[in-house]
């Protein structure tokens, strides 16, 4: 593998449910509960569900969720770490689809059955989460159809709900994008404010504090956010592994690619949307990265439909 292959590996990773801190889910399902039931209902959450417990429900059930427009599905493994939380004893969850699955409209992607009130219980609580993660996926693969003809690597980014990033990633994922870094632990990113933190102002202070860096982190993967051409082009590959070229044009983008070192993977960003992803591809950097999908994205719309 050369030193480029391998530096575009590093960033061509992918976040899997089995990655997901289920602890932490867990909390966040727990707070979940608590806003549908209150504080006071927590250990008997369906006494909290005063409509239905007044309707005196009994005996058991069946629905399923469908989707009401075409969408790439994503959370459907959370369905029993709800009724888990939610104490719900009797519910089976039956999937009909896997996540990272593209479902037409109209398509079933789940059975439920079991106590009716249970099922009005967790009902809005996961309708939400899947709702929020398919259209997440959803978004991301249309991203992704766009510029796999040309060989680049959707990326996301930290521009993530709060408490969500886990999640949030896992869903881009689903839709066919590669990771970014989870968080500031995990890969150096000089940024444009650490340059201008350090009153970087020209490309010799610029060159000298890269080396540096380089200098104390000899083995770690090391990316640096430029915004002109001519900083990008005095990097090497003795002292960074990627370069992010935020808000270039295409033009300028083409011009560095011609000229870079050529070990040094490119990522463009800063301003990507569905107007404009196609010709920043047709320049094939290595990777576009853009945090729409997490903050441009829609709901798919799925329902929670009884049946006999």
């Amino acid at each position: 593998m050369t030193t480029k292959e391998q530096n575009k590996s590093s960033l061509n990773k992918k976040i899997d449910w089995a990655n997901i801190d289920k602890n932490k889910l867990r909390s966040l399902l727990e707070n979940s509960l608590e806003e549908e039931v209150g504080t006071d209902f927590l250990s008997t959450p369906i006494k909290g569900d005063i409509t239905t417990h007044s309707c005196d429900l009994e005996g058991k059930s069946k629905a399923k969720l469908i989707a009401r427009t075409d969408t790439v599905c994503c959370g459907i493994k959370i369905a029993q770490l709800i009724f888990d939380t939610f104490a719900t004893k009797s519910l089976t969850f039956v999937p009909q689809c896997k996540d990272g699955d593209l479902v037409s409209k109209f398509s079933e992607i789940a059975h439920i059955e079991g106590l009716s009130n249970e099922i009005l219980l967790v009902e809005r609580t996961l309708l939400n989460f899947i709702q929020k993660l398919s259209g997440i996926a959803t978004y991301s693969s249309s991203l992704v159809k766009i510029i796999e003809p040309y060989d680049v690597i959707l990326l996301d980014t930290r521009k993530t709900t709060p408490g969500y990033r886990e999640l949030e990633k896992y869903a881009t994922s689903c839709g066919g994008s590669a990771n970014h870094r989870m968080g500031l632990h995990d890969r150096i990113l000089i940024k444009d404010n650490h340059l201008a933190a350090k009153k970087i102002d020209n490309v010799t202070k610029f060159k000298n504090f890269v080396r540096s860096i380089r200098k104390s982190n000899p083995t770690t993967f090391i990316e640096v956010e430029v915004d002109s051409i001519e900083f990008a082009l005095s990097l090497s590959s003795e002292c960074v592994n990627a370069v992010l070229l935020d808000n270039f044009d295409p033009t300028q983008v083409s011009h560095v690619i011609k000229y870079l070192d050529k070990d040094i993977i490119t990522e463009v960003s800063g301003g990507i949307s569905f107007n404009n992803i196609e010709s920043y591809a047709a320049c094939r950097p290595d990777f576009i990265s853009t945090g729409a999908p997490t903050h441009m994205s829609t709901w798919s719309d799925i329902g929670l439909d009884w049946y006999n």
